[in-house]
């Protein structure tokens, strides 16, 4: 591929995500997005990727790879600290790489809102994949780990309770940090228009290592929390198989 047409498919691939996260995948066209990326031709899109489908596969892979990158250097070194079953560290692998497209002073991010916006409109399993399709792709090697590694901390539970935990536990992650990217950007935009912007609870942000830190301990407190008898019946009566994630 030369340099240009990786500069196009790059250029496209931005659009894509910002206007995606702003109005849903079924709310943006394909020409839109070539006109937003700067091209002339309205078709750059599926001369480039194909359908929007393809686009929003492509738009998961330029970010999923560094991020996948970043979540195994996290699983090898809580290997090497001795934590490869504490569940915090679980916690910590899988949302701490998302995290980071947060930092203050970065360049904007919306990645996050668009992993939202494509589970509700593309496919559930968008984000939180079927057990099945995790080790399929380079990218999702690390996920992969994960969930073998929460299977593992959640073993004295039932087969449904155990499957139902890690779909809760990548949902809500990734949810909270939709919404604080979403709240960092009305942030932007009312710093830019010098106009009031929705601060949050008690009118304050909480500083990013806090709102990191604190998401960490809720989504491992998710993951690992005991089940009550009555779901331990409800769980026996109705079992089914492990391995289907919703």
């Amino acid at each position: 591929m030369d340099t240009t047409t990786a500069a196009t498919r790059l250029h496209l691939i931005a659009a894509g995500e910002r206007l995606f996260a702003e109005r849903g995948i079924n709310g943006v066209s394909v020409r839109e997005i070539a006109a937003e990326a700067g091209q002339r031709n309205t078709n750059a899109v599926r001369y480039h990727f194909g359908a929007k489908e393809d686009l929003v596969g492509a738009i998961f892979e330029h970010r999923m790879a560094p991020i996948n990158a970043r979540r195994t250097g996290l699983i090898e070194s809580h290997d090497l600290e001795g934590r490869a079953r504490d569940p915090y560290a679980v916690a910590e692998a899988f949302t701490l790489p998302m995290a980071e497209l947060l930092r203050e002073g970065g360049a904007p991010s919306w990645y996050l809102r668009f992993c939202v916006q494509a589970t509700y409109t593309v496919s559930p399993d968008a984000v939180v994949m079927q057990p099945a399709q995790l080790g399929e792709r380079p990218h999702t090697q690390g996920l992969l780990v994960l969930y073998r590694r929460a299977m593992e901390l959640t073993a004295g539970l039932p087969d449904t309770i155990r499957a139902q935990r890690w779909h809760h536990f990548c949902s809500f992650v990734v949810h909270a940090l939709a919404d604080r990217e979403l709240r960092t950007s009305v942030g932007r935009a009312a710093h830019l228009d010098n106009t009031p912007a929705d601060r949050g609870p008690g009118g304050g942000t909480m500083p990013l290592d806090l709102f990191v830190a604190d998401l960490v301990d809720t989504a491992t407190a998710l993951l690992t929390a005991p089940a009550r008898s009555s779901a331990l019946r409800s769980a026996t009566a109705g079992a089914t198989p492990l391995g289907r994630t919703i």
